[in-house]
Order: structure tokens, then sequence, then C-alpha cells
């Protein structure tokens, strides 16, 4: 039951070429600003959202220049957006936000231009829906996680390679990674010595890259369960060997890999949780499994602000957002005072009761 989203492309290698000359290298400037301060996959998050823009002015708006687009042909757009191209409030937003800093751009960096000095950031004008959820979140369960990895491992008696797609579970839900940050936990910075809070975390020997503002994001050291990841990894690095050795490749750092032996890309992980939600009749999706860490966690009764710091959040919010417990499912201590007074109530009653 893999998640499905709507996709119409209207944008062609062709149609780009034809997009007006001052787009272009308005854009090209842009991008190579931006570049200074945003990492390479946000970038391309903003030309992505430039090609179709630009695409659309092609097609449906004479291809104007963009300083010279008005406020009700922008309009025109973004309804383009939501009627044609089914986006959500989400996507909306972010479309809005990269044409928003493009006009800023403009208006404050390139005003010394003639062809731009009275340009003002019109995009602002138009009016954002509110962000919302549009997807159901997956709320994975520990007996869910036992049964799919062991599925997995099963698997693998026949074909020894699936092996690994349980140690990527098993890597998420013991360390709360992002799917990007999962493939970034190399075997170099693995070390069985290097643990922490009492010796039931590994951490990573050096920082990585997570998501965060600036060009290299937030580095972080990274705390993994040692019990839960270390029988799994230590099994599949005999399996990645071999693998490595009849694909005659060269040893790197990546734990996980492609048939071939070569570092293992984010799409494959993406097509394995296809596989497993059909396996198991449940939208699983990468990022669900950061949320199981969290919970897992809380449940157990680690103080939030623990858990905070092992995640590497800045705020204490975040745990709130990311436990997906019920409230009946946490514990309360305010919970002992209410049973406390009810049972002085009772005594109270018999009392008048003996009385009478």
């Amino acid at each position: 039951m893999a998640r499905k989203t709507f996709r119409k492309v209207i944008t062609t290698p062709e149609k780009i070429e034809a997009i007006e000359e001052s787009n272009k290298k308005l854009v090209e400037r842009f991008l190579r600003y931006l570049s200074q301060t945003k990492s390479e996959g946000t970038v391309k998050v903003y030309k992505s959202n430039f090609d179709i823009f630009f695409c659309w002015n092609l097609d449906y708006n004479n291809n104007k220049p963009f300083e010279q687009i008005k406020k009700f042909e922008l309009q025109d757009f973004f309804a383009f957006c939501t009627e044609e191209l089914k986006y959500s409030p989400n996507r909306f937003v972010q479309m809005h936000s990269s044409l928003s800093s493009l006009s800023n751009y403009i208006e404050n960096q390139l005003d010394e231009i003639d062809r731009y000095a009275n340009f003002r950031n019109i995009v602002q004008k138009i009016e954002k829906p509110v962000k919302e959820p549009v997807r159901k979140k997956t709320i994975i369960s520990p007996e869910q996680i036992d049964e799919l990895t062991m599925k997995l491992k099963e698997q693998s008696k026949k074909d020894s390679y699936i092996f690994q797609e349980a140690l990527y579970i098993i890597l998420s839900v013991s360390a709360g990674t992002r799917l990007n940050e999962t493939l970034r936990i190399t075997t170099d910075i693995i070390d069985e010595k290097s643990t922490a809070f009492d010796g039931l975390f590994l951490v990573t020997k050096d920082q990585i890259r997570t998501k965060g503002r600036g060009r290299t994001g937030k580095m972080l050291y990274k705390y993994i369960i040692k019990d839960l990841f270390l029988p799994w990894y230590k099994e599949w690095l005999k399996i990645r060997k071999k693998i490595m050795e009849e694909n005659g490749v060269e040893e790197h750092y990546s734990i996980f890999i492609k048939r071939n032996g070569k570092p293992l890309t984010e799409s494959s992980v993406k097509m394995w949780a296809s596989k497993w939600s059909e396996m198991m009749d449940v939208d699983i999706y990468p990022h669900c499994f950061r949320h199981y860490f969290v919970t897992y966690l809380s449940r157990i009764g680690l103080e939030a602000e623990l858990i905070q710091s092992i995640v590497g959040w800045s705020s204490s919010d975040m745990v709130s957002i990311y436990n997906d417990l019920r409230i009946d499912e946490r514990e309360w201590k305010g919970l002992g005072k209410l049973a406390e007074a009810l049972e002085e109530t009772k005594k109270t009653k018999i009392s008048k009761i003996r009385k009478k």
C-alpha cells in the first residue's frame, strides 16, 4: 500500500531551452547566488520550481520576462498549480516561497540594473493556503517492525542481498535518522568501542551532515542503540564483503550497497519502502522510522530533554511532534493525584454510610 502521488509533468528539455533568454540568465545568476549559502539539494529544488514556472510562462503567458509579469498572471499560475498540477497546500507554499525569494533577490541585489530598477516583489501579494498534512501518518508498532525485519531475514536465506533491507530498518529505528542521514552513516565512523550513555548507544566517530540551515546543513554525531543494531550490522558486513569481492569492487565506506557492490542511492531505499508497504499492507516510508525511534524512547520513559539531545534538535518541542503515543498511552504523574482524590472520596462516602 505505497503512497501514491499525482504527477503531471509540464517541463521538457526543449521547453526549458526555449525559455526567454533574460529569464534563463536571471535564474542562473540567482542559483549561483543561492549556492553560496544553501545546500546542493536545496538549490536543486529551487531550480526544479523555476523550470516549472517558466515552462508555464512559456506555454500560457507569452514567455514574458519575469519583471513584466503582473499579479493577475501570477494568480493564473497558482490557480494552474492547484487545478492542473494538483498541488497540496504545502507544495503550493514551497513554489510560492521559491518565486518570492527570486523576487527579493531582484529587488535587493539587482536594483542597479536598469530593467529591474523599479521592480517590486509582487509574489508576496498572492495569498498562500494554510499548510496542512495531506497524507495520513503511518504509526508503525514494534510488532510490525519485528514482523517486517523477520520476513526480510527469511527472504535473505534465498537472496543474501536482501538482508541489508532489514539492516536499513534496524539502523533507522535505532538512530532515528532521516533517509539520507542513514546512508551517510558509514563503516569508517562505526566503532564498537565508541559508546555513549552508559554504553547503551554507539556514537559515530565523526559528525555527519544533517538537515539544517546553510550550505553544509547541521553537523551532528549520531547515536545508535547498540544492542538493537550491532548483531544485524556484523552479520551484514560478512555478506557485504562477499558481494563486493564477487563484483570486483574496491572497498569503500558505504554500509548499504547496490547488487553490483557500489554505494546505494536514496532511490533504491524508496523502492524498498514500496515493497515493504506491499508486504505489510501498511503505508511504509523511510521517515516513519524516525517517528518510531522517538516514540520508542518516549514509551520506555526517556526524558524529553535526553531524546532532544540524542536526535540533535534545538528544541524539546520537536519531541512531542515526533512522539506518536496517544495521550492515554503516556505516563502522567498527575494521575496519581486523581487516584488519591477518588480513593479519599470513596472512604468518605463509606464512612457516612456506616454512620447512618
